[in-house]
């Protein structure tokens, strides 16, 4: 006898958890902004897409939020990691999408954000949840890996302050 994917859910899957299908409703306002930021670099940088470096550019530009003190906690220079992920942005487009869409990285990220806050117990998701997202998704290869920052130490700072 097997069991649907939804009776599943209902039975493992705590109450309250984040659901991809959601969008961006359970992300905190800071985790929101984030987005917005790397939607509006990317349009300033003249890109056709929104990539993971533009997602770095969002974590990095609120010094007060979970993401950038969880880099700078590891001796990280928030000035340093906008200038190496600025870096590694493609050149200008010619033309530009009304709508500038995610590219597959940047919304395997995202997507993965769901996964870091249901992973630590979170309700909400936050700028954390994003920078552990941003992590797992480049896979030790990315812009902050490069730079030093390290996941099992951001997890246990988002651990501690879990949320904003």
């Amino acid at each position: 006898m097997g069991v649907s994917k939804q009776a599943a859910q209902q039975r493992f899957v705590a109450k309250g958890a984040p659901d991809p299908s959601e969008g961006f409703s359970r992300f905190t306002d800071r985790a929101r902004a984030v987005v917005v930021r790397a939607q509006e670099e990317a349009r300033t940088a003249g890109n056709e897409t929104i990539g993971v470096a533009y997602l770095v550019l969002g974590l990095v530009a609120d010094p007060d939020s979970t993401s950038a003190a969880a880099i700078a906690a590891q001796g990280i220079d928030l000035d340093d990691a906008r200038r190496t992920a600025t870096a590694t942005l493609p050149a200008r487009s010619e033309q530009m999408p009304a709508l500038v869409p995610f590219d597959a990285h940047a919304r395997r990220a995202l997507e993965l954000t769901f996964r870091e806050a249901l992973r630590l117990g979170s309700p909400a998701i936050g700028t954390g949840h994003v920078l552990l997202a941003v992590l797992e998704a480049d896979d030790g290869t990315g812009v902050l890996a490069g730079l030093g920052v390290d996941k099992p130490t951001v997890e246990a700072h988002v651990s501690a302050v879990q949320g904003t």
